[in-house]
């Protein structure tokens, strides 16, 4: 589970956390350099839509490119994709987080209607991607570890851990493959090795998800660093894929393709985890205003410049469920984008500034005994009026 942070002061960038090239994961031509605002990054952007970050010191580099196949979902515009005829109320349905309370001797259902405007996570909850350093062991804590039976070195970087309080996610790209490792309850160890409790290893030049019923790190059986919000691509103004979001209610049991797997906890004719939304075109997002005191928050030239590149892949290729949290949440990478935003610049839109994009079909997981194995559910749920008026 994610849980967003509530708006806060900026924070300084952190250069120190910036990683070394990623050799195989491809480069980029030089089209445009500069110190950024903060004057702790360069960013080229090429014409293939990869760019380079560069420390000050002019020797940590991220170089970023598109992840996975062409036809991959996460790389799939869908601006011009049919709406779903039930999109008005999934997207309710997702604000309602459902949990249970424990009333002395009986257990009972509480529902609660989250209407928070959607935040960007920088810091918690959301994932640190590192490559390059030095050869690190990475070993599994427990007898079930996924990808990760064997232990394994990577190239990681002495100076950046993940953090055991954020569920411990970290995602390694390993630079002499085209793969990333996610972790999942990763922890620096004192002898410099990195432990963990579940490992998931992806092709990134593969589909970018799994089958049905198969894990990841994240409860969707999504990647951890699939929709992340990068530094150069904020720099540039411009992201050509699909965002990860987490929402407050995803359905419980049930999730759809690209998803694998769910830990929705809202009704189980909620917006599964797996789908996508899409910022309708006919919103104006308005100013951003702080949900506590409602006065509008001050954002720079270089916010709402950078809000807008966000605006436009929320329109353009939208952003996939990949996650639940205490209010509608996007990921930046962690670390190197804090510099860059506050989390608070798209505090002028809600759920309601969004529609589904027409839904695959639905899983349930686990599946249900007797089934083929992929809980393919062939008859869709329902709502009743008395779960409508909710």
């Amino acid at each position: 589970m994610s849980t967003a942070i509530r708006p806060r002061a900026s924070a300084a960038l952190t250069a120190s956390v910036l990683v070394a090239a990623l050799a195989a994961c491809g480069g980029s031509t030089d089209r445009d350099a500069g110190r950024s605002p903060s004057g702790d990054l360069v960013v080229t952007a090429g014409a293939d839509s990869a760019s380079t970050v560069v420390g000050p010191d002019g020797a940590a580099v991220v170089a970023e490119r598109r992840h996975f196949s062409a036809d991959s979902p996460w790389n799939a515009r869908v601006d011009g994709a049919p709406v779903d005829p039930a999109s008005d109320r999934l997207i309710r349905r997702s604000q309602v987080r459902e949990g249970v309370v424990e009333d002395g001797d009986r257990v009972r259902v509480q529902t609660e209607t989250v209407t928070d405007p959607l935040y960007v996570n920088t810091e918690a909850w959301t994932v640190p991607v590192v490559a390059g350093g030095d050869p690190t062991p990475v070993v599994c804590r427990q007898a079930q570890c996924g990808d990760g039976d064997d232990e394994i070195t990577l190239d990681i970087p002495a100076d950046i851990d993940p953090d055991p309080r954020y569920d411990g996610w970290f995602t390694v790209f390993d630079t002499t493959e085209s793969v990333a490792y996610d972790l999942w309850r990763a922890r620096r160890e004192d002898d410099g090795s990195i432990s963990y409790h579940y490992m998931k290893r992806w092709d990134l030049d593969g589909p970018g998800f799994s089958a049905p019923q198969e894990v990841s790190a994240r409860g969707s059986g999504l990647p951890l660093f699939a929709g992340l919000i990068r530094p150069g691509e904020l720099e540039a103004g411009l992201i050509e894929h699909a965002l990860a979001i987490s929402l407050p209610g995803p359905a419980q049991n049930v999730f759809v393709s690209p998803a694998s797997s769910t830990d929705g906890n809202g009704s189980a004719d909620s917006l599964p985890e797996g789908a996508r939304i899409r910022l309708r075109a006919d919103v104006v997002p308005e100013r951003p205003r702080d949900p506590g005191t409602g006065r509008l928050i001050p954002l720079t030239d270089q916010q709402r410049r950078m809000a807008d590149a966000i605006v436009l892949a929320l329109r353009t290729y939208g952003a996939i469920v990949v996650d639940r949290a205490e209010v509608p949440t996007l990921y930046a990478q962690r670390d190197v984008t804090a510099g860059l935003i506050d989390g608070n610049e798209l505090q002028g839109l809600d759920l309601t500034d969004f529609e589904v994009v027409e839904l695959g079909d639905r899983y349930r997981y686990p599946p249900a005994q007797g089934s083929d194995g992929s809980g393919l559910v062939l008859e869709q749920t329902s709502t009743s009026a008395s779960q409508e008026q909710q």
